[in-house]
């Protein structure tokens, strides 16, 4: 699967190789995680309702230094899976620039989207697959795997995947207007 990355969640951690002696300890045998999660004083932590993560190894194409390097890169991605607990999608290696995303990787969060009812049926539309989504409070937020038009609902109205005319396999997400809706 093809997954072009639009934004990160924001909780980050690291997993390193288990011997101290290995010169790629830190390099490539190194592992780095990405996921939902909600600000509680000076930490990000993951008050999953919905647990899930996405990672990246250290040989793959991903500078864990700068992450938003990656943001607007294609990734060939292992299919989403259940593992241990939560949704898991791995990231191989970055396609070539001329890839065709089959969906995008998007993070929304209730500080810039409005807030998310999860609970509710309708909440997304069925070609949205939920990562991983974080709740404390009223401070939510949620990475989602999207296809062009696919969309979520939050209290600001239906937020909407819009794939570029004018730029191929450029995409955003975007707030329909009232009279879209009808």
């Amino acid at each position: 699967m093809l997954v072009k990355i639009l934004g990160f969640g924001s909780s980050w951690w690291a997993r390193f190789g288990r011997d101290p002696h290995d010169r790629y300890c830190y390099t490539r045998h190194a592992a780095y995680f990405n996921s939902a999660g909600v600000r509680c004083g000076n930490e990000v932590r993951g008050h999953w309702i919905l647990s899930g993560l996405i990672r990246f190894n250290g040989v793959g194409d991903f500078n864990p230094q700068f992450p938003s390097r990656s943001v607007g890169k294609t990734f060939e991605c292992t299919d989403l899976a259940f593992a241990r607990g939560g949704n898991r999608l791995l990231f191989v290696r970055k396609a070539a620039p001329c890839a065709r995303p089959d969906c995008y990787l998007i993070a929304v969060s209730s500080d810039r989207c409005g807030s998310f009812n999860f609970h509710q049926p309708g909440w997304k539309s069925e070609s949205v697959m939920p990562i991983a989504v974080s709740c404390l409070g009223d401070k939510q937020e949620a990475i989602l795997l999207m296809k062009p038009l696919g969309y979520v609902r939050s209290s600001l109205g239906i937020w909407q995947l819009k794939a570029a005319v004018d730029v191929p396999h450029c995409a955003s997400l975007e707030l329909l207007e009232e009279q879209m809706l009808n």
